[in-house]
């Protein structure tokens, strides 16, 4: 447990369509981490790839949240408001002031059969005027933490993936950069994800000791796949969460996380969720790296 005066999670949900079972369950997780630590649970919609938005998929999320007992302790940010945006630009201003940027032109057909960035734009002098990425410059050495799900973690990003992006092409800010300025923004104190996320992990850490950002806790808890054992995801056309019974749903999720279901005599969620909360028992679910749904 933390110091239940400083807990903060939050859930970040891409608006490219409503929750599915599995981004659903994750809502759960992080909803029941936060209460369960007498802290605040934030929603941040994760919208910096502009180019995958679905227009009204942040409204349905969020109506779908509230649908099943959950909403934000805070207002909701979008990572497209002109405030977050200068707060990245803001961050990549001083990582260009460090001398820890360069310009990538390198495409995907350049890099095939790479799993780590070989440095190739690094020391050369590219032409500008040609559409260009920026990459960090990462070190060599590995970052360790505890995961409190997964265990002690150690990621060697030079090994792991190279230099890697923080700005595309196409101007907009990459992933990376951006949740950890947020998380640092927001007080996050524990980042809870599930750990098919898990290998970004080093590479946020690394952003923030460069930023002189704090350093949050870290909780992967497993992913929720079907019987071929593919990650529910909406790549994977998993279903959409819109009709479904909120009650009957959460106690599925409950069971699949090994967590205790109360019998209630009038179903009610408001109730479900704060015994779900009260009875939360996260090493259940240690050691766990996926669920068959």
């Amino acid at each position: 447990m933390f110091d239940a005066n400083h807990y903060r999670g939050r859930f970040a949900p891409s608006p490219t369509g409503d929750l599915h079972f599995g981004s659903l369950v994750a809502a759960i997780v992080s909803y029941c981490q936060a209460k369960a630590n007498n802290g605040q649970w934030l929603v941040r919609i994760e919208d910096v790839d502009e180019t995958r938005v679905v227009e009204g998929a942040d409204k349905q999320i969020i109506k779908t949240l509230r649908r099943f007992g959950m909403e934000s302790d805070l207002p909701i940010i979008y990572q497209t408001d002109p405030d977050r945006k200068a707060a990245y630009a803001s961050a990549f201003k001083n990582l260009e002031q460090m001398n820890l940027t360069y310009p990538c032109v390198c495409t995907r057909a350049i890099l095939k059969g790479t799993d780590s960035y070989p440095g190739t734009c690094k020391e050369t002098q590219v032409d500008l005027e040609l559409p260009h990425s920026v990459r960090l410059k990462v070190s060599g050495e590995s970052f360790r933490f505890a995961d409190l799900f997964q265990g002690h973690q150690s990621q060697n990003i030079q090994q792991q993936c190279g230099d890697f992006n923080i700005k595309r092409k196409d101007g907009l800010f990459c992933y990376q950069l951006a949740v950890v300025v947020d998380d640092a923004d927001q007080g996050i104190t524990e980042v809870v994800r599930g750990i098919d996320i898990m290998d970004s992990t080093g590479r946020q850490m690394y952003l923030n000791q460069v930023l002189n950002l704090p350093q949050p806790q870290y909780a992967h808890f497993p992913v929720i796949t079907n019987v071929l054992n593919n990650k529910l995801s909406k790549q994977n056309h998993a279903k959409a969460i819109t009709s479904e019974d909120p009650f009957n749903t959460t106690k599925m999720a409950l069971k699949l996380l090994q967590q205790e279901v109360p019998v209630l005599n009038r179903p009610s969620q408001a109730e479900l969720m704060a015994f779900a909360v009260t009875h939360w028992q996260p090493q259940k679910l240690k050691g766990i790296e996926s669920i068959v749904y």
